[in-house]
C-alpha cells in the first residue's frame, strides 16, 4: 500500500468506527415517581429510573385539570421535569384520574419526552400510579413505563 493509499485508508477507518459511537442505544424502562403536591396545579418529589438506563433525581410537575374533580374520571394534562445524575428529562402527556372514594384516585395514561439534555434523547409510554387526597400535603405515586433513548 502506498503512503498515499495509507493517509485516505485510516481517516476512513476512523469515521467508519465512531459511526456506531452516534447511534441511539437505550431500551425499556420504568420510572418510580413518589412526589406531594406543592399547590393547587403543582407538585415536586423524586423519581427513580431503572431498566436499560438507571437514574435517580428530583422531579417537579404541572398539571391542568380538563373537568371538575367531582365527577370522575377527571382529564389531566401535565409537563414533568426529571433531574438526574444523567440530565433532564422534560415529558408531557395526558391521563385520567379516577376516584375510587372520596380521598383517594387512580391515575392512567400516556407521555412522551418534550426535551432532554444530558445522555437523553427522546422517549415514550404509559403511566399508572395512584393519588391520597387524604394526606397533608396530597401525594401521588406514580410509575411510567416505556422506552427512553440516549
Amino acid at each position: 500500500m502506498n503512503t498515499r493509499a495509507l493517509m485516505l485508508s485510516i481517516p476512513l477507518a476512523l469515521a467508519a468506527c465512531s459511526l456506531g459511537d452516534n447511534e441511539p442505544s437505550g431500551g425499556e424502562v420504568s420510572i418510580i415517581i413518589q412526589q406531594s403536591l406543592t399547590g393547587q396545579t403543582t407538585s415536586a418529589g423524586t423519581f427513580t429510573m431503572t431498566g436499560a438506563l438507571s437514574d435517580d433525581g428530583k422531579t417537579t410537575e404541572e398539571l391542568t385539570f380538563g373537568g371538575p374533580l367531582t365527577q370522575s374520571p377527571v382529564p389531566i394534562t401535565f409537563r414533568r421535569t426529571m433531574t438526574g445524575r444523567n440530565g433532564t428529562i422534560i415529558v408531557k402527556g395526558s391521563a385520567a384520574l379516577t376516584f375510587t372514594s372520596p380521598t383517594a384516585a387512580t391515575l392512567s395514561g400516556t407521555w412522551d419526552v418534550e426535551s432532554a439534555t444530558g445522555a437523553y434523547r427522546t422517549g415514550r409510554g404509559s403511566l399508572s400510579g395512584s393519588a391520597d387526597f387524604a394526606a397533608t400535603p396530597p401525594t401521588g405515586n406514580i410509575t411510567y413505563r416505556g422506552s427512553i433513548t440516549r
